[in-house]
């Protein structure tokens, strides 16, 4: 892998947290402008489906082309994403206790760790002690000094399986990207998530009413800004999963709480205390480590000509043909 394919990945899996760390803002207002959960993740998912469709008809339309074991691979990788964000959205109306909801859902690095190693790739030392230092950095910002709460488990296990769905759908990005750039892979796998929300959506819906548009007007202007994040956090979320691996990206996605923190106290007016802002800065302290972290991606799934090997193996020649080198 070049520096410069390496030092883009770090840029894209950099601005992953940033934009996916607004996504909660903009859907909490959403939902307070009168929006349910299912109504706004099927919107948001929807409409960043089809916002990328539009940029990729206009601009780029090479990345529009895909072969049909590609296709496959991105309908597996958008409709586990899918389930999962079902799973976080129901397991989040489950538990009153946000700080033990997104404890929860930052388990995803543990799983990350732990499917990329049963994939054969070796994990260095160093990413092992960032993993560590950002689920420190997690406690710190959510859980320091919360009065214990009922604990509602069937909402647990749905936060822990929304966890192993999201280490899984980037996981098996990272070997399907292999033979496809990381722009196709973001749209094929968005609107394969979108099909599998929207399917929820109109499944829930026939047996509960629900919302069809905000109560608010202000709301749609939430739902906008929600879905040009979820597109462009989509985009940038592959190419670094292409570029460093996923195990890389997810260490740097942890960055997204402490960026949601800072951003409510900006845009809420929400505070934060002297323990959250140490946990703020374990996370900047864990991704400053990538800068030394050398954990590559699996050599076993790297195309032939990564390997040394000749893209196109030619076949096989008969030892009668005079022709024959």
């Amino acid at each position: 892998m070049s520096q410069r394919a390496r030092y883009n990945g770090l840029v894209a899996a950099l601005l992953t947290p940033v934009l996916m760390g607004a996504a909660p803002i903009f859907g909490k207002l959403a939902i307070h402008s009168g929006l349910d959960p299912f109504t706004l993740a099927a919107l948001r998912t929807c409409l960043a489906a089809a916002l990328l469709w539009i940029v990729y008809l206009l601009f780029f339309r090479q990345y529009i082309y895909i072969f049909p074991a590609g296709l496959l691979s991105t309908a597996v990788v958008g409709a586990v994403n899918g389930f999962g964000s079902l799973l976080y959205y129901n397991g989040l109306l489950m538990l009153d206790n946000a700080s033990l909801s997104q404890l929860l859902n930052m388990l995803y690095v543990i799983f990350t760790m732990l499917l990329v190693r049963m994939y054969g790739q070796k994990l260095s030392a160093l990413s092992v002690i960032r993993a560590g230092l950002a689920l420190v950095a997690v406690y710190l910002l959510t859980a320091w000094g919360q009065a214990n709460t009922t604990i509602h488990w069937i909402g647990v296990a749905l936060m822990i399986g929304s966890a192993f769905t999201y280490a899984l759908h980037v996981v098996v990005s990272q070997r399907a990207m292999f033979e496809m750039p990381a722009p196709t892979m973001a749209l094929y796998a968005l609107t394969w998530m979108a099909v599998t929300v929207l399917i929820a959506r109109v499944a829930y819906g026939t047996f509960l009413p629900l919302t069809t548009q905000p109560a608010l007007p202000e709301g749609w202007l939430y739902v906008i800004g929600l879905t040009a994040v979820t597109a462009l956090s989509r985009v940038t979320l592959f190419s670094g999963v292409r570029n460093i691996g996923s195990l890389q990206t997810i260490l740097l996605n942890v960055a997204e709480i402490g960026v949601t923190l800072l951003a409510a106290g900006l845009w809420l007016k929400e505070s934060m205390t002297v323990v959250q802002w140490a946990g703020v800065g374990g996370l900047i302290f864990s991704v400053l480590l990538s800068r030394w972290d050398d954990g590559l991606k699996d050599l076993a799934y790297r195309p032939l000509s990564m390997l040394g090997l000749p893209k196109r193996i030619p076949p096989f020649s008969d030892p009668t043909d005079p022709n024959a080198s």
